[in-house]
C-alpha cells in the first residue's frame, strides 16, 4: 500500500468512525497500519477492523496492545530490545559457535583464515596450528533438500482441513466430544461474535482440534444456514491469518496439501516476475475462486501460462481462505440435535438461545421482497446476497432505497451475510441514502453500467426493451392468445 492509498484509506476509516462518535488520530492510525504492513507483508490491512478496535482514550502503546489482543494471529511488535547482559551472552555463544566452526577446518584453511585476520586487524600473530585441530579431517559437504515439516498437533490444530487431521479424528467418536462441551460452546459463540475477525488461538492443541470438529457438529445439528456460514467464515479467516505468519516451508506444504498448488518454475518466473511464486491448474482455480467476486479474480485478469494460473503469496493465501470457507459452509452431512450426546444437546440449546437473541430483530424486519416485479439483475444479487461483492451490494442497496425500503429493512436483508457488521452496514446504507456524508442520494447504476460490471442477466433479453435503469423495470405482459373471429351461421 503506497502512501497515497494509505492516506485515502485512513480518511475513509475516519469517516466510518464518525458514526460511532469516535475521534481517530490519523497520525497514530497511519503509524499502526504502517507497522502492520511492515511486520505482515503478505497480509491485507483491510482485514483488520481498525475502527471497531480503536479506543480514543488509549495511548499509542495501549492501542497497539488492544489490536494485539483482538488479532493475535498477526505480528504487531518488533523483536524485543536486547539488554547489555543479553548482548554479552549472545556474544559469548557466538564466539563458541565460531570456535566450533574453526575446529572443522583443515590445516591449510586455518592458516589462510589466520592470515586474513592478521591482514585485516594488523595485530594478530599467526601461530602454529594446534595439534587437536591438525588431527581433524574436514567432513564432506552434502547438499540436502528442504525437509518436509513435521505435522505436529499444533500444526494440525491450526489447519484442521489437512488430510492428517481426518486420520486423527478416526480415533474418536461423537461421544468423546462431551468432555470438551464447554470449549465447543465457547468456540461457536466466539464465531457468532467475531465473524470476520476470526476464531482466537487456543493453547491446548488437543482441545483445539476436538472443539473444532465439535463446533461443526453442533452448527450442522442446529441447521441454521446463517450460523454455519458465520462459523465457517470465522474458521477460514483464522487459518488465513495463521498462514500469513508461518515459515515458508510450512506455508508451502499447507498450500500444496489443501489447494493442489505447485511452486512456479524459475524459467516462467523470469518472464512474469518473481512475485508469482505459486501456480495452480486453471480448472482448480475456477472451482476455488468462484466465490471471489472482485474483477481481479476473473480468469481473464489473471496471469495464465500454459494452463496454469500464477499467484503471489498473498493471493494464494486468500484463495485458501475461500476454499476453506467453501468446504466448511457446506450443510452436509445432515444431522439433528437428537443424534447428539446429552451434553452437546445442551450446548446446541444454549447456542440457539444466543442465535435467536442476536438474529430475531433482523428476521422480523426482513421483508419478502421478491413479490413485486423485480429486474433479473437484482433478483440474482438477492439470491446470493451472502456472497455478493461490494459492488453488487452497492447496486442492490441503491435499488432498494429508491424502491422505498427503509434503512432497517435493508440492514435486515444484509444481515444474511456471514461477515455482517451492523455498525458498518448501517453507515454504508445511510450514506447511499443521502443521510450521511455528502447527503447525495444514489441511484443504482444504469443498465449499460450493469452490463460493463458483468451484472446484467442474459444481456437484458429478460427485460422490456428501452429501459435504461433497473428502476424502470416492469414485467413483460404475458402474450394473450389471439381471438379468431367467427361469423354466425
Amino acid at each position: 500500500m503506497d502512501e497515497e492509498t494509505l492516506e485515502a484509506y485512513v480518511r475513509a476509516l475516519r469517516k466510518s468512525a464518525e458514526y460511532l462518535n469516535k475521534e481517530i488520530n490519523p497520525i497514530e492510525l497511519k503509524a499502526l497500519i504502517r507497522r502492520f504492513i511492515k511486520l505482515n507483508p503478505n497480509a491485507d490491512p483491510k482485514a483488520i477492523d481498525w475502527v471497531g478496535v480503536w479506543d480514543p482514550t488509549l495511548t499509542y502503546q495501549e492501542q497497539l496492545e488492544a489490536f494485539q489482543r483482538n488479532y493475535p494471529g498477526y505480528r504487531w511488535r518488533e523483536a524485543e530490545e536486547i539488554t547489555e547482559e543479553a548482548f554479552e551472552q549472545m556474544k559469548r555463544r557466538k564466539v563458541e559457535e565460531v570456535f566450533e566452526t574453526v575446529k572443522e577446518l583443515d590445516e591449510e584453511s586455518l592458516r589462510e583464515l589466520l592470515e586474513l585476520i592478521k591482514k585485516e586487524l594488523g595485530e594478530v600473530e599467526v601461530t602454529e596450528t594446534p595439534q587437536e585441530i591438525q588431527e581433524i579431517t574436514p567432513a564432506p559437504t552434502i547438499l540436502q533438500e528442504t525437509p518436509i515439516p513435521t505435522m505436529t498437533l499444533e500444526v494440525l490444530a491450526k489447519y484442521p482441513l489437512l488430510e492428517e487431521v481426518r486420520q486423527f479424528y478416526e480415533a474418536f467418536s461423537v461421544d468423546d466430544l462431551e468432555k470438551f462441551a464447554e470449549a465447543i460452546k465457547t468456540r461457536v459463540l466466539e464465531a457468532l461474535e467475531r465473524g470476520e475477525k476470526g476464531i482466537l488461538p487456543r493453547k491446548d492443541p488437543m482441545e483445539d482440534l476436538l472443539s473444532f470438529v465439535g463446533a461443526r457438529v453442533v452448527c450442522l445439528a442446529i441447521g441454521k444456514p446463517w450460523l454455519v456460514r458465520r462459523w465457517a467464515l470465522a474458521e477460514a479467516v483464522r487459518m488465513e491469518r495463521y498462514l500469513h505468519t508461518e515459515e515458508e516451508n510450512l506455508r508451502r506444504t499447507v498450500l500444496m496439501n489443501l489447494l493442489n498448488f505447485e511452486e512456479a518454475d524459475q524459467a516462467t518466473l523470469e518472464k512474469i516476475g518473481n512475485e508469482y511464486r505459486y501456480r495452480i491448474r486453471f480448472t482448480d482455480y475456477l472451482q476455488f475462486a468462484k466465490e471471489l467476486k472482485g474483477p481481479e479474480w476473473r480468469l481473464v485478469n489473471r496471469m495464465l501460462v500454459k494452463g496454469y494460473v500464477y499467484l503471489t503469496v498473498a493471493e494464494a493465501i486468500r484463495l485458501l481462505r475461500a476454499r476453506a470457507y467453501q468446504r466448511l459452509s457446506s450443510t452436509t452431512p445432515k444431522i439433528t440435535t437428537r443424534q447428539l450426546p446429552p451434553r452437546l444437546q445442551e450446548v446446541a440449546e444454549d447456542v440457539v438461545k444466543e442465535l435467536v437473541k442476536s438474529r430475531a430483530i433482523y428476521e422480523e424486519l426482513n421483508p419478502e421482497i421478491l413479490e413485486a416485479p423485480w429486474p433479473p439483475c437484482m433478483e440474482a444479487i438477492r439470491r446470493q446476497i451472502a456472497d455478493a461483492s461490494h459492488r453488487e451490494l452497492f447496486c442492490f442497496a441503491a435499488y432498494l432505497i429508491n424502491r422505498g425500503y427503509s434503512t432497517e429493512q435493508i440492514i435486515a436483508i444484509l444481515s444474511e451475510r456471514p461477515d455482517f457488521n451492523e455498525r458498518i452496514a448501517r453507515y454504508q446504507v445511510e450514506h447511499i441514502a443521502g443521510l450521511r456524508g455528502s447527503r447525495t442520494r444514489y441511484k443504482p447504476p444504469s443498465c449499460q453500467t450493469m452490463k460493463a460490471y458483468g451484472l446484467c442477466i442474459e444481456d437484458g433479453r429478460l427485460c422490456p426493451k428501452g429501459i435504461r435503469n433497473p428502476l424502470q423495470y416492469q414485467k413483460k405482459p404475458k402474450e394473450q392468445p389471439k381471438q379468431t373471429s367467427q361469423t354466425p351461421p
